[in-house]
């Protein structure tokens, strides 16, 4: 994005507010479909940022390994909490009814 594109869309869409802002009597509905067609015909997104392309998160074995070893200790730590004496460090401060 240059500069240039970054003004002429902050222009555009202060145009689209001053003719439909709800504030000024404008329709609510309107107004939002003016600023997505705003934003999209400069490339952007809805908050502003430039598009870009969808990412894929590809979730390796190494990854996935990893998880089920941190689940494994989290887990462990929760039954030695619940079989602490309630006066040490860690121990689990309430009880079951």
């Amino acid at each position: 994005m240059t500069p240039d594109d970054d003004a002429s869309w902050r222009a555009a869409r202060r145009r689209v507010a001053r003719e439909l802002h709800p504030d000024l009597g404008g329709d609510v509905d309107a107004y939002l479909a003016a600023l997505a067609e705003v934003d999209a015909a400069h490339g952007r997104r809805p908050d502003g940022s430039p598009a870009a392309p969808p990412v894929t998160v590809l979730v390796s074995r190494r990854r996935k390994a990893l998880r089920v070893v941190l689940r494994g200790a989290r887990d462990a730590s929760r039954v030695v909490r619940r079989h602490l004496p309630p006066g040490a460090p860690g121990a689990r401060r309430y009880s079951d009814l």
